[in-house]
C-alpha cells in the first residue's frame, strides 16, 4: 500500500475516533482537548503545513457560523441551554476540516456525489449526535430533512475551500 492510501485511511480512522470521543463525551473540556490532539496528530503525520491550517481555520469559522444559524432558527435545541451550539459541537469543525484534503479528497470535483454524500452523511451524523447527546432536533421529522438539504449544498462547497487555497 502506498503512503497516500495509508494517509487517506489513517485520516478517516482518526476522524471517526475523534468524532466518537467528542460526541460521546459531549464535554466542554474533553472536546477541545480531543480536537487539539487530533490536529496535533494530523499535522505531525500528514498535514500540509500553513496552507492546510488556513483551510482548517476557514472551514471551522464557516461551520460554527452555520451551526449558530441552525440553533438560532430553531432547527436544534439543547434542553435548559441558550440557543447556542455547545462547545463540543464547534470542536467537530476543525476535525472535519482535516478530512477535506485527505479522506474526502476523492470527492473533489464530483459535485453530485459530494452532495449525496453530504446529505446522507451529514444527516446521519447529526441524527447519531442527537441520540448520544442533549442536542435535539426541534422537529424529529423536519430536522433531519433540513440538515440533509443543508449538507447537500454545504459539503461540495467545503470541498472547494482547499482548491481555492491551492492546497491539494
Amino acid at each position: 500500500m502506498n503512503r497516500s492510501v495509508l494517509y487517506t485511511i489513517g485520516n478517516g480512522l482518526l476522524f471517526n475516533v475523534t468524532w466518537l470521543v467528542i460526541v460521546v463525551t459531549a464535554s466542554p473540556v474533553i472536546a477541545p482537548l480531543a480536537a487539539a490532539l487530533h490536529l496535533a496528530v494530523h499535522f505531525a503525520l500528514m498535514g500540509k503545513g500553513i496552507p492546510e491550517l488556513k483551510v482548517v481555520a476557514q472551514v471551522s469559522v464557516l461551520g460554527i457560523i452555520i451551526d449558530q444559524l441552525l440553533f438560532y432558527l430553531g432547527v436544534f435545541t439543547v434542553a435548559g441551554a441558550p440557543a447556542l451550539p455547545p462547545v463540543w459541537l464547534s470542536c467537530l469543525w476543525p476535525v472535519l476540516a482535516t478530512t477535506l484534503m485527505h479522506a474526502f479528497s476523492g470527492l473533489q470535483g464530483r459535485y453530485a456525489l459530494a452532495a449525496v454524500f453530504g446529505a446522507v452523511g451529514g444527516a446521519a451524523s447529526f441524527v447519531a449526535g442527537t441520540r448520544l447527546t442533549s442536542v435535539a432536533f426541534a422537529s424529529a421529522v423536519y430536522g433531519p430533512v433540513i440538515i440533509a438539504a443543508v449538507w447537500a449544498v454545504l459539503f461540495p462547497l467545503l470541498l472547494q475551500i482547499p482548491r481555492l487555497n491551492k492546497v491539494g
